[in-house]
């Protein structure tokens, strides 16, 4: 997708942006307005360029010190067309700014009431899939929980951006701990609902599948991983719903919950194991994709 780019700088800044500028490719419409800016005081520049080229321009701000001396936006226009600049931008592809990927990763992950009200829901939810031995009801809570995001965002902020990665632990520990709570406070409604007991619990499939580490179960983790960090780094957000599926990481949390709620300590101890491992495989599998994205498309 093409962005739009709005620099507002001193005359002399957006000066020095305009003659780099002269050389980019890919670039549809450059606009100078003369002391449109009000803050910071200054001249605006208006820059729209297909996907490949904003990121390079990005790059050039960076280079010339701007990022830091004016102030930058960017947007995406519904379309853009100039025959000249057709070539770039019929060959564009999806890859996000790095900026854009850190306002959506701020967006999706800081610890609102909406974010811990939908990972504490997820707990509920999957207390009493669990508890039923019913996997549809728990692949429900996996959509429902933006679990995902918290644990890349602490990779995301070791690649250029310390706030977020404390940011990213702060969500992931608010969210899951939530989620436990909500889960181990279903805990005894769902087991009476569903007529299940305790030893009843510790006995079924799901249950113990979500409780144990497997190579299948890891290799998936894995694979969902590298997709989880695809996707972000795209901003194709309805995507990532999948990778929570693929992902143990809400059942696992809730039978945490669900094994303090029963007094089994053993449950307990094992799905925070396999919660670990799932956690591990995001951060390092899907952590290599954005370190990787940054070192390619950021200098």
């Amino acid at each position: 997708m093409s962005r739009q780019i709005e620099f507002t700088g001193s005359p002399a800044d957006c000066a020095l942006l305009l003659e780099r500028l002269q050389k980019q490719e890919g670039i549809a419409r450059i606009l100078l307005q003369r002391g449109a800016g009000q803050q910071p005081e200054g001249d605006v520049v208006v820059i729209e360029a297909a996907n490949q080229a904003s990121e390079e321009i990005l790059n050039m701000l960076s280079d010339l010190g701007l990022l830091h001396a004016g102030a930058v936006s960017i947007t995406e226009p519904n379309a853009t067309i100039r025959a000249q600049a057709a070539a770039t931008i019929n060959e564009e592809g999806n890859d996000a700014i790095w900026e854009e990927i850190g306002t959506m990763m701020r967006q999706d992950t800081n610890p609102s009431f909406n974010f811990i009200a939908l990972m504490a829901l997820a707990g509920a939810v999957a207390a009493f899939g669990i508890a039923s031995d019913t996997i549809h009801v728990v692949v429900g809570a996996m959509l429902i929980a933006p679990g995902f995001e918290p644990l890349l965002r602490i990779v995301f902020g070791i690649a250029g951006d310390r706030h977020s990665t404390r940011a990213g632990l702060r969500s992931t520990a608010l969210g899951y701990a939530a989620l436990a709570i909500a889960a181990a406070a279903a805990t005894p409604v769902a087991l009476a609902a569903t007529g299940t007991s305790a030893e009843d619990l510790a006995q079924a499939y799901w249950a113990n599948y979500w409780s144990s580490i497997k190579a299948d179960g890891l290799a998936t983790s894995v694979l969902a991983g590298v997709a989880g960090g695809i996707i972000v780094s795209s901003r194709l957000k309805v995507l990532a719903t999948g990778v929570m599926v693929a992902l143990a990481l809400i059942p696992s949390m809730a039978l945490v919950g669900m094994g303090l709620a029963t007094g089994n300590t053993e449950m307990m101890l094992n799905a925070a194991g396999r919660w670990a491992v799932e956690a591990a495989c995001v951060i390092f599998a899907g952590g290599a994709v954005i370190m990787a994205k940054r070192r390619r498309h950021r200098r």
